[in-house]
């Protein structure tokens, strides 16, 4: 192709036809202009199909990341709110109606109101995104709320911890008051007087340290229901935009 433009433009220049050779010329020089430009289109459009593939890769990722979250606070946090509502509720029964408890029923109620639980979530997406660049994200308000959401998860995670650290100090001081043992700690989620042991308390149910221990139990179970409530919502309203932007 090369030798047949040098062939025409030499045949041009002998004949003496140097205005053909310029429209020539000018022609060539549009024809390359043409070929770079397509060339460019060809590279841009194919580099846009990497960056959606890698997008979408992302958003898959962190779908299947808040599917494994939402999954695993039905599994892992239903029961033992279920269980600590229990023993808050059984409890309250018995001192609204008077009724005296066996110090057997007690400890067995006891354990279950005292059931802490640590809310966390899966950071892999989100810390990987961060390291590659948000800017893969191509849609500017689903950007905006994977980021929102995210680091809200950490700030209600730190309020439920936080409801912990400032009440469990509280609450050992108190059970030493009620009980001659000490309380024990299984994996840091559980937290009660042992069975084996014996209420030092005549009439639990009336002392003001139990009844100081319940109040502080009953708010650490309202702040884990609200915390993980916010958490899950965040996280199905993102899943939703995830799938949207997925469809497209």
């Amino acid at each position: 192709m090369i030798k047949i433009f040098k062939h025409i433009r030499q045949r041009l220049l002998t004949e003496n036809k140097f205005n053909k050779y310029l429209l020539y010329a000018i022609g060539e020089i549009i024809l390359v202009v043409f070929g770079i430009l397509i060339a460019l289109t060809i590279n841009n459009w194919n580099e846009d199909r990497k960056e959606t593939k890698k997008e979408r890769l992302i958003l898959k990722e962190f779908k299947t990341s808040i599917d494994n979250d939402l999954l695993s606070y039905d599994l892992n946090y239903g029961w033992r709110l279920e269980r600590k509502r229990t023993g808050l509720d059984s409890l309250l029964f018995y001192m609204k109606n008077g009724v005296k408890i066996h110090d057997t029923l007690f400890i067995i109620f006891y354990g279950m109101m005292s059931m802490d639980i640590r809310l966390t979530h899966d950071e892999g997406p989100y810390e990987a995104l961060k390291s590659s660049g948000l800017d893969h994200i191509k849609n500017d308000s689903l950007r905006t709320a994977i980021n929102r959401t995210y680091i809200n998860l950490v700030i209600w995670e730190l309020f439920s911890y936080n409801t912990d650290a400032e009440n469990n100090p509280m609450i050992s001081e108190l059970e030493k008051e009620i009980s001659n043992i000490k309380t024990f700690n299984y994996k840091g989620a559980f937290s009660a007087i042992r069975p084996e042991y014996e209420i030092k308390v005549e009439r639990i149910l009336t002392n003001q340290d139990f009844l100081r221990i319940y109040n502080l139990q009953a708010n650490k179970y309202n702040t884990y229901m609200h915390r993980l409530e916010q958490m899950k919502s965040a996280l199905i309203d993102l899943k939703a935009q995830i799938e949207k932007e997925l469809k497209k």
